[in-house]
């Protein structure tokens, strides 16, 4: 891949930045636990995604409700009789989502080369809680409360390359997300990074083949370096 064709790198950010699987997960387990309802961290991060993924893909409504959508359903799922205060928790500790170790360094060696943006399945005023704690000056931050929709929607992404105000070929899209970003970016022809954070296995659908997939932004740092500097 040729990094000094693009002007913009454009990140999801729950996966990609922040650590949403050990953040939702440091958060739900004592909740279930208190239910005394036996079950795994990856069982319950699967209800999560099966959750998020039914939620996103309906009409748009503020993420927030989303969040609390989630832990219901996974309540009912989990025969629960959840307590309002349990269905609220993600959203009453949003500020916990916290990033991965090298969120930070590696954005901010991107940033002496690129522009950078955020394209997420978020509220602004949740979005501002997690951008004080990435400690990161964004260029263009999309959010899919001022857009409508959300990720997978191309929507999202055909929305978002008007506010970036440069063509598709000048944007490199990051994500965890096979399912909310490298998907729909390739539909649209953009060029895309996996990062396979939570070691997934390799795909086998030509539809999810990322550009390039990288364990994270440490070795993409790397890669770029050593492109461009060649």
């Amino acid at each position: 891949m040729d990094f000094k064709q693009f002007e913009i790198l454009t990140f999801d950010c729950y996966g990609t930045l922040i650590d949403w699987k050990k953040s939702i997960l440091d958060i739900i387990i004592p909740v279930i636990n208190a239910y005394h309802q036996d079950i795994t961290r990856d069982e319950l991060f699967q209800l999560f995604l099966e959750a998020d993924h039914k939620f996103v893909s309906v009409e748009y409504r503020p993420y927030r409700d989303i969040l609390i959508d989630i832990i219901e359903e996974i309540g009912k799922h989990l025969n629960l009789d959840l307590l309002s205060r349990d269905k609220t928790c993600l959203v009453d500790r949003f500020g916990d989502w916290t990033p991965f170790p090298d969120t930070h360094d590696a954005l901010l060696e991107l940033h002496k080369k690129f522009r950078l943006a955020i394209i997420s399945n978020v509220d602004d005023d949740l979005f501002d809680i997690t951008k004080r704690c990435l400690g990161v000056r964004f260029d263009f931050i999309i959010t899919a409360k001022q857009l409508g929709s959300y990720k997978p929607s191309l929507n999202n992404f055909v929305k978002a390359l008007e506010v970036l105000g440069v063509p598709s070929g000048k944007v490199l899209h990051i994500a965890q997300s096979v399912f909310h970003d490298i998907i729909p970016t390739n539909r649209l022809g953009w060029k895309n990074v996996w990062v396979n954070r939570y070691g997934d296995p390799e795909r086998s659908d030509p539809a999810e083949f990322p550009d390039l997939e990288v364990p994270d932004l440490e070795a993409l740092v790397k890669i770029i370096n050593m492109e461009i500097e060649s």
